[in-house]
């Protein structure tokens, strides 16, 4: 982009219009706007606006370019509301049932916007699709929903392709859904008529559903290309092995699983979308180095072409930028040890994309949509210090006009510095992590150690992360490691994780910590460590098998007993027997001795152990476990149990309530 561009090219804190308008619909204070306070001034964020629900989720823009659709929560709904630019006039709106929110939206025209909804099952798991897909005009009328649940149809529906230059047609995925599960179905690809109100009972449902094509494979996905046509399906099986097939222009399907790494551990196999001409595809698989990279797959040839692959780490789906109009692939913009800028394509959109990147540097930034014309569209901006704001970019006028953050009780100016770093480990991994600490830090600080979740193919990345400013933000260092076994790092690092969980894992977490207290960032007498799910595992463990080095521990909603993680809901999805003898091990003696469960007279550290009762990732039994082995070794925890919560905490009282007796326990162990 030129610099005469970037002279020209200037961002808007309030545009009247905007603001007055969001006052209306949010009815939010107007922090959300205006963030004058400097640093020294503000006062302490409280708990409840460090973990509030988004104010924003999300804003898309009409392909017209003359309204916006905007996704927000308040403490109890998730509303969708549609506004005109222009005059600021609220036109349109819906509200969700209470618990379910709107997982993704999408304008299929200038009048008519499908969404789908999600139920949230805890506050540490992805919301769960509720396979329900609604409809809503911009002058508020024909709102219903189309297929799924509740309208006559025991099934669940995804929205796959929208079909460009359609306009009342596109493509939907249905999964039966047998005794509460949709693991073994078949899918099948329908084109829905989205004007259409669905009549009463399933089979009439059935008469705005055309053109079924049934997947050769059981649970995956279909896919079809840019004019709507059904051309491939994927799965995985149940030992973890990549399905692919390919189906011809007379409807046959071909097997083409062998043209791929078929192994999930090895390949890390994902469809990213067709060649604009529907003859080839692009997925996303393991590259020479070691890494997931993009690839672009020529169907008449059954030959393999490399689009980009990173060196050092891998690349997701979510991670690729795409053209507004959805037909090419533009770059790559993703976590690496701090954000990695990529751009592979000639595409006029670059060059607008490379401005936007040059607007704001050390953040990514997205467009998450435009108008046809290109004069109009919605821009993202996220970072290690910026939660998420929104902006309007007139691309004629050079101009960026704030229109809301995702929670603006977190201004960038409040926030503390995150510094990436990366140590070795005694076998030759580069592990990677983030440090946050208060801005006027000049000596040792007490330090909280954060192990993340998952374990194996999670991480931590460098965008805001409220645990970590919010302990910061009280006076602590925070550490956030991504220890072997993580994701994002290559085939070595991910797999030097199997099998290790209650000891490589713990060993580089350690180390880490002797990073730290010996780069003078924490000090040695003062280390707490806390960590959610698998995080709980590690933070519990870590005392166990360094006693003398931690100084407090909490877990929460953690699995404590690697022996009895089968009666977790991890064996009930597709591939989830497979990945906990290859990921966690079979090796019954070998899982006693790696569990915290039975390392609780190792414990020296005092404990904080908080818990859901509907927790069915890792069911209370675990942490039940867990606290009767400390009493029985004579250390009573802290204990937290909330008998209607899941896999983390949901409700805003409760998650509030938690992170208060975090902070107070990590403040009577380590603080000041």
């Amino acid at each position: 982009m030129s610099e005469a561009y970037l002279r020209n090219f200037t961002v808007t804190s309030v545009n009247l219009k905007i603001t007055a308008l969001l006052f209306l619909v949010f009815t939010i204070n107007s922090n959300t706007f205006l963030h004058a306070q400097s640093h020294s001034e503000a006062p302490p964020i409280s708990t409840e606006n460090f973990f509030k629900f988004n104010v924003i989720d999300n804003i898309k823009i009409s392909p017209d370019g003359e309204h916006l659709a905007m996704v927000f929560s308040d403490t109890n709904d998730v509303f969708m509301r549609i506004v005109n630019i222009d005059s600021g006039a609220l036109v349109a709106s819906f509200t969700t049932r209470t618990g379910t929110g709107i997982a993704d939206f999408n304008w299929a025209t200038n009048e008519r916007i499908l969404f789908s909804t999600h139920q949230f099952m805890g506050g540490l798991e992805t919301p769960m699709l509720t396979g329900e897909i609604f409809g809503l005009n911009i002058d508020n009328t024909r709102k219903f929903q189309m297929v799924g649940p509740g309208v006559g149809d025991y099934a669940a529906f995804m929205l796959e392709n929208l079909i460009p230059d359609t306009g009342n047609r596109v493509r939907v995925t249905r999964y039966e859904v047998s005794r509460n599960s949709i693991a073994r179905s078949r899918p099948s690809s329908f084109l829905l008529d989205i004007n259409n109100r669905p009549p009463s009972g399933s089979s009439a449902m059935m008469r705005n559903l055309l053109n079924e094509v049934r997947s050769p494979l059981p649970w995956g996905e279909l896919h079809s290309d840019q004019t709507g046509t059904v051309r491939l399906a994927t799965s995985v099986d149940d030992n973890m092995m990549q399905q692919v097939r390919w189906r011809d222009g007379s409807g046959r399907w071909q097997d083409i699983s062998a043209d791929f790494i078929q192994s999930v551990y090895d390949g890390n196999f994902e469809f990213a979308g067709f060649s604009g001409e529907n003859d080839d595809f692009y997925f996303l698989q393991r590259s020479a180095h070691g890494t997931v990279g993009l690839y672009r797959y020529q169907v008449a040839q059954r030959s393999l072409q490399e689009v980009f692959a990173h060196p050092q780490f891998d690349l997701t789906r979510n991670d690729l930028v795409i053209s507004t109009t959805r037909d090419a692939i533009l770059g790559a913009k993703f976590s690496g040890y701090g954000f990695e800028v990529h751009y592979f394509s000639d595409h006029p959109e670059v060059e607008l994309q490379q401005g936007l990147d040059a607007a704001y540097p050390g953040e990514l930034v997205r467009m998450t949509s435009m108008s046809h014309d290109g004069r109009r569209s919605i821009v993202a901006v996220a970072g290690p210090q910026r939660a998420g704001d929104f902006f309007l970019l007139d691309n004629h006028a050079r101009q960026m006009i704030f229109v809301g953050s995702i929670n603006a009780e977190l201004p960038v100016d409040q926030m503390a510095p995150v510094t990436p770093f990366g140590i070795r480990s005694p076998d030759g991994l580069i592990l990677s992590g983030y440090l946050t600490k208060p801005a006027d830090a000049d000596a040792p600080l007490p330090l909280v150690i954060i192990p993340h979740g998952g374990p194996i193919g999670m991480r931590d990345n460098f965008f805001l992360n409220r645990e970590a400013q919010y302990l910061a933000h009280h006076g602590y260092a925070v550490l956030q490691i991504n220890f072997r076994g993580s994701g994002g790092f290559g085939k070595e690092h991910l797999q030097k994780g199997f099998g290790e969980w209650g000891r490589g894992m713990i060993d580089d977490i350690n180390m880490a910590r002797r990073w730290a207290i010996q780069s003078g960032h924490a000090d040695a007498g003062r280390v707490c460590i806390y960590g959610a799910s698998y995080g709980a595992f590690a933070a519990l463990a870590s005392a166990a098998q360094h006693p003398d080095d931690y100084h407090c521990a909490v877990g929460y909603a953690g699995i404590y007993n690697l022996n009895t993680l089968s009666e977790s809901d991890i064996p009930f999805v597709p591939g989830g027997a497979s990945y906990i003898a290859t990921a966690v091990g079979s090796d019954a003696e070998e899982l006693r001795s790696q569990s915290p469960v039975n390392q609780a007279t190792q414990i020296k550290a005092p404990v904080f152990l908080a818990h859901g009762g509907q927790d069915k990732r890792a069911p209370p039994a675990q942490a039940e476990a867990m606290r009767r082995a400390l009493q029985q070794a004579g250390n009573e925890p802290r204990w937290l149990y909330q008998s209607t919560e899941g896999h983390g905490f949901y409700n805003k009282e409760y998650r509030t309530d938690f992170y208060n007796q975090l902070l107070d326990f990590i403040d009577q162990h380590i603080g000041d």
